[in-house]
């Protein structure tokens, strides 16, 4: 009889301790249904991690993937998917999502479960850097150099893309650019037809120093010299000549003020009460954004007396 006790107070335990987990996982279910991350809140797309990726390899594949989580999570960047990758040599793998223990989280799932993995050695390169012109220099202007810093960029990629590469490129605009201009652009990947190669590469630095140097365009030509004098002689003398030596200079500057220009006047060169000729050095004053070779002339002014008989007239 005790012995029949004993096996009903045993049931009787046994009884109790399922329906004691039964309640605690209807308990459970309840708090994340009911509680404050209700249903439908714990499916998350996150950032798929691929870990102990072989040295010199490079990985692709899918960059996120859906988890859905039976618990309370506070945070989703707690939630870790990853593909582990050690040991795996160049080729293409279909490879099972892991996932990193979360807390609060009683179950998980993860969709879908294995994704295809591709793995490529990879390569390294150096190519120069060039530059294309997007806008042209103002009106008036030209392009005399373009320096970049550095001149070379490291490429760094899988064999198959990175041997597609022969430069790296910048756009410059040179609209505004009336002096010296410098710039910090980005570059790009290019073939050697010029089109862009794309595909996970990655390039060191990713924009470049550009240092542009612009300058108006330079014409000149010989443009003749008119003297221009003031005052008057002594009495019984008059001017006779002003004989300037060059009689003519060279004009440089933009081209639309050089060829504008048709002849330049001296400074005004003071013959007042003079009654000898005599010699003087002149200093030219060129017309604004122009300079003038030679910059300095002599004026030689003759001078002459007036005969007896012509006063009388």
């Amino acid at each position: 009889m005790n012995q029949d006790q004993n096996r009903n107070s045993n049931r009787k335990k046994n009884g109790l301790k399922i329906i004691s987990v039964i309640l605690a996982l209807l308990l459970w279910f309840y708090v994340v249904n009911e509680g404050s991350y209700g249903t439908g809140q714990n499916t998350v797309k996150v950032d798929l991690i691929y870990e102990n990726i072989p040295e010199g390899m490079q990985a692709g594949g899918p960059e996120q993937v859906e988890v859905r989580l039976w618990g309370v999570f506070q945070e989703t960047r707690e939630i870790k998917p990853y593909i582990d990758l050690e040991g795996k040599e160049a080729g293409v793998y279909d490879l099972p999502v892991k996932l990193h223990p979360v807390m609060g989280v009683m179950f998980t799932s993860v969709e879908p479960r294995t994704v295809s993995v591709t793995l490529k050695e990879m390569q390294e390169t150096i190519v120069p850097v060039s530059y294309n012109i997007s806008g042209k220099p103002p009106a008036g202007y030209q392009l005399m150099e373009v320096i970049t810093e550095p001149e070379r960029c490291l490429i760094t990629g899988d064999q198959e893309t990175t041997g597609q590469v022969t430069s790296v490129v910048c756009q410059v605009d040179l609209s505004n650019a009336r002096s010296i201009s410098t710039f910090e652009l980005k570059v790009s990947a290019r073939d050697n037809n010029g089109q862009p190669v794309n595909g996970g590469l990655q390039i060191v630095p990713s924009a470049v120093k550009v240092i542009a140097v612009v300058e108006q365009v330079k014409g000149y030509k010989e443009v003749p010299l008119k003297a221009i004098s003031e005052g008057e002689p002594a009495a019984g003398y008059r001017l006779k000549e002003i004989r300037l030596d060059p009689a003519a200079v060279q004009v440089v500057g933009s081209n639309l003020a050089v060829e504008a220009l048709k002849e330049i006047n001296t400074p005004l060169i003071n013959i007042d009460e003079a009654d000898q000729s005599f010699t003087v050095q002149i200093e030219l004053e060129a017309p604004e954004g122009l300079r003038l070779y030679p910059a300095q002339v002599l004026a030689e002014i003759e001078l002459e007396k007036i005969l007896a008989e012509e006063e009388e007239l």
